[in-house]
């Protein structure tokens, strides 16, 4: 029992490490391009380097850090034709999904996830990057539930930080009133149980709205400095 246990401890600590340190690379804390060092992280979160290191080679995975051995450990640069790719993923996954989910769906589900659009228009109303992103999230998750697929809602999950670093970052070119409006065309297409009509909000939502926001921050980048 004592190995299991300290198994267990030990897990949970790598996991509070690894989510600690996403966190302040999403938030913008740790920065683009910043020098990561392993024994300085240790430090200050108060760890060994241990959980530091198996954090750091899973944040490299997801495209978080950069790694070269020897020379260099960094936070990854926000590559946009990446956010492009990951953002269409994600609208991919949601569509594929609806699709099975549907026809599964109960009163219940309906009403959970129309709580959700309506937490996205409280979001857009607030002008709440975070609170938006995570309320598409989780009902992209819950048709994934709802179809009993799991590996939808792990690459979700893994898309999910990519995407979050970036909208923090552009948070200031969201189009507020095309959100809403792909917001409330999602709403009432689930409202309606219409699988179709769901899809195609949906596609306006991933195919035009957001990539909006990244054509903006792309010509952002490339504005020439005053």
């Amino acid at each position: 029992m004592a190995g299991i246990d300290g198994a267990l401890e030990h897990r949970t600590m790598s996991e509070d490490v690894y989510r600690r340190i996403r966190d302040a690379i999403v938030n913008g804390e740790l920065r683009p391009g910043e020098t990561i060092r392993d024994y300085e992280l240790a430090e200050d979160l108060g760890t060994s380097r241990t959980p530091v290191r198996h954090a750091l080679a899973r944040l490299t995975e997801a495209g978080l850090v950069e790694m070269q051995r020897n020379r260099f450990t960094r936070v990854a640069p926000l590559k946009l034709d990446r956010i492009r790719d990951a953002v269409a993923l994600f609208g991919d996954i949601w569509i594929g999904s609806v699709r099975h989910a549907m026809p599964l769906i109960r009163p219940d589900d309906v009403t959970y996830l129309v709580e959700l659009t309506e937490d996205m228009s409280v979001a857009v109303r607030e002008h709440d990057v975070p609170a938006f992103g995570q309320a598409l999230r989780t009902i992209a998750m819950g048709f994934a539930r709802i179809e009993g697929n799991t590996t939808r809602v792990s690459v979700i999950e893994f898309l999910g930080p990519q995407i979050r670093r970036f909208t923090q970052h552009a948070r200031g070119l969201f189009d507020w009133e095309a959100s809403e409006e792909s917001t409330v065309a999602i709403r009432e297409a689930i409202r309606q149980r219409d699988a179709a009509s769901t899809r195609a909000a949906i596609v306006t939502l991933f195919d035009v709205v957001l990539p909006h926001i990244i054509d903006r921050a792309e010509g952002q980048a490339e504005a020439p400095q005053a």
